[in-house]
C-alpha cells in the first residue's frame, strides 16, 4: 500500500464516521421532534427532512466545538500529570510528594467527567434551540420554545443519537460486540419498563398509538443508558442494593423529564417507582453478565510460554528457575 492509498482511506474513514454522526445525530432530532412538546416541524416531508438534516448539522457542530475546547483546555494538564507519573520517583521524599501525580491524575479525570456532562447537558440543548432559531429565521418550518422543552428535547438527541451510533457500530468488526452487548441493555431496559407497566398499577404511559408508545419506551431506555456506572463491593448483594437505588433516582429524574414529552411516563409513589427500577434492574442482568464476562477475557494474562531450556535435574520447576 503507498502513503497516498493510506491517507486515502484514512480520510475515507473520517468521512464515514462523520456521516454516521450526523445520521445519528439527525434521528435523534426526529424522534425529539415526534416526542417532545413545544418542539414541532411542520411543512412537506421534504421540508422537514431538510430541517432534521440542517439541525443536525447544527447540533453535531456546536457539540464537536465544545468537546474539542474542553479537551484543548485539559490536554496541557493531563500531559504534564502523565509525565510526571512517568519520572522517577523520589524514595526518601515524603508520602504527599511521592503520592502527588497519582492524585493529580485522579482530580484530572473526575474533572474530565464533570467537564463532560457539563457539556451533555448544555451543548445539546443550546445548538438543537440555536438551530432552530437559525431554521426559523431562513423560513423552514421548525418551532422549539421554552426552557424545560428545549432541555428535554437536547437530552432526546442525545440519548437516541447515541443509541443509533451504537446500532451503527454493529456494522464495524471491531465494535461489534461491544455495540451488541450495549444495544442489548437498551432493549433489555425498553421491555423491563413495559413489564413494569404492565405488571405495577402505579407505572403507566400516557394513552397513545401503539408505535408512539414503543418509541418513547426506546427513547426512556436510551435516557436511562446516559449515565452509565458500574459498581463492585465485596460484601455480596450490597452492589446490587446501590445500583437498583441509583436506577431509582435515573428513574425519577426520567419521569419528571417526561412531563415535557408526549406521551408522559407515569410513576405513582415511591413504591412504584423503586419496583419498576428492580425489574428493569432484573432484566437487564444478562447484559451485564456478558459486559463482565467480556471484561474479564479482556483482562486475563498473557499465557506462559514453555520454557526452550528446560534444567537438566528434570524436577518440576517455575518458567524462570
Amino acid at each position: 500500500m503507498t502513503v497516498d492509498a493510506g491517507l486515502g482511506q484514512g480520510r475515507a474513514g473520517r468521512g464515514a464516521g462523520v456521516i454516521v454522526r450526523l445520521a445519528s445525530v439527525a434521528a435523534g432530532v426526529a424522534v425529539a421532534a415526534v416526542l417532545a412538546v413545544d418542539f414541532r416541524l411542520t411543512g412537506s416531508a421534504g421540508r422537514q427532512v431538510l430541517v432534521v438534516a440542517l439541525m443536525a448539522a447544527f447540533v453535531g457542530a456546536g457539540v464537536w466545538a465544545a468537546s474539542s475546547l474542553t479537551a484543548l483546555l485539559l490536554r496541557p494538564s493531563l500531559r504534564r500529570a502523565r509525565g510526571l507519573l512517568m519520572e522517577e520517583p523520589d524514595f526518601w521524599g515524603s508520602d504527599r510528594e511521592f503520592f502527588a501525580p497519582v492524585r493529580r491524575l485522579m482530580f484530572l479525570g473526575v474533572l474530565q467527567t464533570l467537564v463532560s456532562s457539563l457539556v451533555l447537558l448544555t451543548a445539546y440543548p443550546f445548538a438543537l434551540w440555536a438551530g432552530a432559531r437559525i431554521c426559523a429565521a431562513a423560513g423552514l418550518s421548525a418551532h422549539l420554545a421554552g426552557l424545560w422543552p428545549v432541555f428535554v428535547s437536547g437530552l432526546l438527541v442525545a440519548a437516541v443519537a447515541t443509541t443509533v451510533g451504537t446500532f451503527f457500530a454493529l456494522f464495524r468488526r471491531r465494535t461489534s460486540r461491544a455495540a451488541a452487548r450495549s444495544l442489548a441493555a437498551v432493549l433489555l431496559n425498553a421491555a423491563g419498563l413495559a413489564l413494569a407497566s404492565l405488571v405495577l398499577d402505579g407505572v403507566r404511559l400516557a394513552p397513545a398509538p401503539g408505535w408512539r408508545q414503543a418509541l418513547a419506551l426506546c427513547a426512556v431506555a436510551s435516557l436511562f443508558m446516559l449515565p452509565r456506572i458500574t459498581l463492585s463491593l465485596p460484601v455480596p448483594g450490597i452492589a446490587s442494593l446501590v445500583l437498583v437505588a441509583y436506577h431509582c433516582l435515573v428513574l425519577w429524574l426520567i419521569c419528571a423529564a417526561s412531563a415535557f414529552m408526549e406521551p408522559r411516563l407515569h410513576a405513582d409513589g415511591f413504591w412504584a417507582l423503586a419496583g419498576a427500577a428492580a425489574i428493569m434492574w432484573a432484566i437487564e442482568w444478562p447484559a451485564r453478565l456478558a459486559v463482565r464476562r467480556a471484561q474479564g477475557a479482556a483482562a486475563q494474562p498473557a499465557p506462559v510460554l514453555p520454557d526452550p531450556f528446560p534444567p537438566d535435574h528434570g524436577f518440576p520447576s517455575g518458567p524462570l528457575h
